[in-house]
């Protein structure tokens, strides 16, 4: 027996018939702090969360429009329909925060699976399962992939085969940044891939950014402003950037703040005066033959891992590494989570002596040692070390360093930023031709470079501090010294 059609007359298609229709269908409007209309709605047997403007929502607009009321809504109809929807979302709805993928709520973390039907995993002190209906207000950007249904059963160890890495340290790093990645406060050391033509480094890095957040461009280009940039973290919880020669002053700033927290704007496009603002964390994956990169406070915050030479015998066919690698990600995906569930029932007793840049990323991966069957204490060591080598590069990269170094070798300095830029002045005469042109052409400029610089010359015994003189007419000054500096010697996390 066919279903008759509703009589068309009857039934109303304005703009106010189709907020109405919204309200029968119980669609629960909010806004977000940024004041962005946002709409829960009930699809087959699952909420989704999406902008009032979407194109999804929109399409679910519509279609309720022809099942119901018989007939499509004009354009017109919809959009002030949508327009008003907004105007309720954003002076008579709730506030509340949206979040992509990963999500903490009351001391559990919950992992958005990026599925058809909504399903996340809620990862608590005592294991995880998947659940479908959660506490938060995850949305999907575009191009977001579904990652695999955990499964039990499996070891870490089953992703080593697939990375091609130089070493027990870099391997024991590459699973510290995932563990650290599924961590939703963050900070998140950016992950830096370097290795010569033919070692896997595009293939290595989807295979990471597949196990956190799989994506259709797991692997872009390097944006070219900061409302790119800002785009992609909105929509993405992680970055991957790929085939990177150098990186310029302003993006490795902007990566710097991605990693730690601070926030940036740009203006929105095609205003005068909107702003597009960004204020979160997102772990990072960068790929290379060999990096440049300028700034020392980037290279501090990274780790920096290797990838092998591939030999002819030892090639294999993406299709063939990725075939294999499906049949594992599950299992993996399923250890790594078992890590996360040992790192938030261990993390509170976990208290390092001595601790380093990425702190909070540092302590949660010791938490995490026994569920992935490290001895105490090794991962701090390989960290160590890795930050030793990163530390070395930073100091290598920068002409100044040599002559800050001669400085600090005569006594204790202190004076003026514009006193120093005299002193190095002379000093770069003594160095090499090619670094003799690059001190800093203001005092200011130089200031801030002796600021990136410092935190990488205190490992090698130069201490700078940065003050200012007595009185009224105090100045800034900037004093260097040679210090005994113990910070390079392998530490031990400290059970509390």
């Amino acid at each position: 027996m066919s279903k008759s059609k509703p009589a068309k007359d009857n039934h109303d298609l304005s703009a106010t018939g189709i907020v109405r229709l919204a309200d029968v269908f119980l669609v629960k409007l909010f806004h977000t702090s940024a004041r962005e209309p946002f709409a829960s709605i009930y699809a087959k047997d699952h909420w989704e969360n999406w902008p009032i403007r979407s194109p999804e929502f929109g399409d679910w607009l519509s279609a309720n429009c022809f099942h119901h009321l018989g007939r499509a809504p004009s354009q017109k109809a919809l959009a002030d329909a949508r327009a008003t929807l907004s105007g309720r979302a954003r002076y008579g709805s709730p506030e509340q925060q949206v979040h992509v993928r990963v999500a903490g709520y009351k001391g559990d973390i919950y992992l958005d699976l990026g599925n058809e039907h909504w399903e996340t995993v809620r990862i608590t002190e005592e294991g995880w399962d998947v659940v479908s209906h959660v506490p938060i207000k995850f949305i999907r950007g575009p191009g977001m992939l579904p990652l695999p249904r955990p499964l039990d059963g499996g070891k870490i160890a089953d992703l080593q085969p697939f990375l091609n890495l130089g070493g027990d340290d870099h391997w024991k790093l590459a699973v510290s940044w995932l563990v650290g990645a599924l961590r939703p406060a963050g900070p998140f050391p950016p992950l830096v891939l370097e290795g010569t033509h033919g070692s896997a480094k595009s293939t290595s890095s989807r295979i990471l950014r597949s196990l956190i957040d799989p994506n259709t461009a797991p692997l872009r280009a390097m944006p070219n402003n900061p409302r790119d940039l800002a785009i992609s973290a909105a929509n993405s919880w992680s970055l991957g950037f790929d085939n990177i020669s150098s990186i310029r002053p302003w993006l490795s700033d902007a990566l710097c703040r991605l990693s730690t927290g601070s926030g940036f704007s740009t203006r929105a496009l095609y205003t005068d005066s909107g702003e597009k603002i960004f204020d979160g964390m997102r772990p990072i994956l960068l790929n290379g033959i060999e990096m440049d990169i300028e700034r020392a406070d980037l290279l501090d915050r990274g780790i920096f891992l290797s990838l092998l030479p591939i030999s002819d015998e030892g090639r294999e066919t993406e299709a063939t590494v990725w075939t294999r690698f499906e049949l594992v990600r599950p299992y993996i995906l399923g250890s790594l989570l078992d890590a996360v569930s040992c790192a938030l029932r261990r993390v509170r007793e976990i208290k390092l002596k001595r601790p380093p840049r990425m702190a909070d990323f540092a302590t949660w991966i010791c938490a995490a040692e026994p569920s992935l069957g490290w001895p105490e204490g090794s991962f701090l060591r390989a960290y160590q070390r890795n930050r030793s080598e990163a530390n070395s590069l930073a100091l290598e990269g920068s002409p100044l360093v040599g002559p800050i170094m001669r400085i600090a070798d005569q006594g204790r300095w202190e004076g003026t930023a514009t006193e120093l830029r005299n002193v190095l002045l002379e000093e770069l005469l003594n160095s090499p031709p090619e670094d003799q042109g690059s001190c800093p052409r203001s005092p200011k400029e130089l200031s801030q470079a002796i600021r990136r610089l410092a935190p990488n010359l205190g490992p090698v015994g130069v201490t700078i501090r940065f003050g200012r003189t007595a009185g009224d007419n105090s100045a800034r000054i900037i004093s260097i010294r040679r210090c005994s500096d113990d910070a390079t010697q392998p530490q031990e996390p400290v059970r509390a």
